[in-house]
């Protein structure tokens, strides 16, 4: 175990390095000039080339590029053209906000794919299985952005049951404003035992999250339950059935934990499913995140920000496939 996790660690690196290195020379090669975005409107020429040596770009490519891995590794990302703030310190004020929305569809994607797979293939071929496979099916192919407005059509619209956008009720930002302890809101709100602005938000977060998990979820049933019935027709599961061994334990206890190696696979993938996904989420129930940041650095050709937020979503995606790899290798110690 210790040499696997040594070996995916260092392949953690590579990949970072790579990743930083593809998002760099990608960046330089969009058109547009970054001194006069960073000036903004009527800039002279001459500000212009102020400019342009204070963020450095008067420098061969190459001396860019040095200086730019030198500055990550201070978690430096540079100064965004649209705001005029360093890129980590937005970052670290908009991540948070993602994370919880991509923490809560992703837990209820996985707990939820894996409970309606194992059950339809517990009851195969039976009624429930096929409307199981009909309802997993609908939620894989209905679109993220259809989906989201969907369902503030029918949950704010008609029934009026969940807020249409935002984060919370604007005015308990003035009546019950949120105490900055960790940067997310719902425990940010608990531990300064503010209630009031924990149920707003609670009842913010119930439409981005569903529409963020219901794609994936459907994608981890319909594989669970694929998985799970091929294992049950291996030699061992027989072998284990003829020596008398209820069905029950054999389906839950055996089958079960050998077929999650490539559901566990397919919740890393889902990781960066989700995490595009928030740029359509939180644009149309306007969600201050990094994926509404990071729309608005798009619009803006904002680079820094543009590279700062590649980055972070890499990281995170990189870091959470690294995390399922370990957990497959410690439910299947097969996996080399």
């Amino acid at each position: 175990m210790l040499f696997f996790l040594c070996k995916r660690f260092v392949g953690l690196i590579a990949l970072l390095i790579v990743l930083s290195t593809l998002v760099f020379f990608f960046t330089r090669s969009l058109p547009g000039d970054v001194a006069a975005l960073y000036i903004g409107g009527n800039a002279k020429p001459e500000q212009i080339e102020r400019a342009r040596i204070e963020l450095g770009l008067d420098k061969p490519l190459i001396i860019q590029y040095k200086r730019y891995m030198g500055k990550l590794i201070h978690a430096d990302m540079g100064i965004s053209i649209r705001t005029h703030r360093p890129v980590f310190q937005d970052l670290m004020e908009k991540i948070p906000m993602s994370f919880e929305l991509v923490f809560w569809a992703l837990l209820i994607a996985s707990f939820g794919g894996v409970s309606i797979g194992v059950t339809a293939a517990y009851y195969q071929g039976s009624f429930i299985d096929e409307i199981l496979k009909w309802i997993t099916s609908a939620t894989v192919s209905i679109p993220i952005f259809f989906l989201a407005l969907l369902l503030q059509l029918i949950f704010f619209n008609y029934l009026g049951w969940f807020p249409l956008q935002g984060r919370m009720d604007s005015f308990l930002e003035f009546t019950s404003p949120i105490q900055h302890i960790t940067g997310f809101s719902m425990i940010d709100t608990l531990v300064s035992g503010n209630f009031k602005a924990f149920q707003s938000i609670s009842k913010h977060m119930v439409l981005p999250v569903v529409a963020l998990l219901v794609g994936p979820l459907g994608i981890i049933a319909r594989l669970t339950r694929s998985s799970l019935l091929d294992v049950m027709e291996q030699d061992y599961i027989l072998a284990a059935r003829a020596s008398g061994i209820s069905e029950r334990v054999l389906f839950f206890w055996y089958g079960l934990r050998n077929a999650l190696s490539p559901v566990l696979t397919v919740i890393g993938l889902s990781v960066a499913m989700i995490l595009m996904a928030t740029f359509y989420v939180e644009m149309i129930f306007n969600w201050p995140g990094i994926g509404y940041y990071a729309l608005a650095a798009i619009m803006t050709l904002d680079f820094t920000a543009i590279v700062g937020v590649s980055l972070t979503v890499s990281i995170v995606f990189v870091i959470a496939n690294t995390m399922m790899d370990i957990l497959r290798r410690i439910i299947d110690p097969r996996i080399e």
